[in-house]
């Protein structure tokens, strides 16, 4: 009863893949805003979640926000010390159009290995990737945005659509 009131979840844990097996890869790139902790070094050990190890990772995204006039275009900063990743994704010129699947669950759903434990599946394509050196921003784009189409793709008329502006004062 404690958490009745709270607009937020307790322990939410979010999953990203980034999949690059259509450019060549042999597995997609997938990691975890957790740790197991059941190691000395919380970032060697993985997360089990719906049958794969996914790699802990303290990465940061945001721009999930709908609605509105403006694009849904959500970016995710992960740490890449080295530029192994990004040496990876230049390789196959920043992977234009890779899908990328965000899962939210929550952490007592994912210890006790409930294979429903993502409540929210949400999927993207990469649109760009920008690197200092330390962090990778990846910038996602919906289907329709990263296709930049446009509805209805002509200018929309009376002609067209007789009732259009039909209760507008005049």
């Amino acid at each position: 009863m404690a958490n009745l009131n709270k607009s937020t979840f307790d322990r939410l844990i979010e999953f990203v893949q980034l999949d690059a097996t259509a450019w060549g890869e042999r597995e997609p790139f997938r990691f975890v805003n957790t740790s197991t902790f059941a190691t000395d070094h919380p970032d060697l050990g993985v997360v089990q979640f719906n049958g794969v190890a996914w790699t802990p990772m303290a990465f940061t995204a945001s721009g999930w926000q709908r609605g509105g006039e403006n694009l849904v275009q959500p970016t995710i900063d992960v740490p890449d010390f080295g530029g192994a990743l990004a040496v990876t994704l230049a390789k196959y010129d920043d992977a234009p159009g890779a899908p990328v699947t965000r899962y939210l669950a929550l952490a007592e759903d994912v210890i006790a290995n409930n294979p429903q434990a993502a409540f929210q599946t949400e999927r993207y394509l990469l649109d760009s990737v920008a690197s200092d050196g330390q962090v990778l921003t990846l910038t996602l784009a919906t289907h329709a945005d990263f296709r930049r189409a446009k509805f209805p793709n002509f200018k929309m008329g009376r002609e067209h659509y007789p009732g259009l502006g039909s209760n507008l004062l005049r």
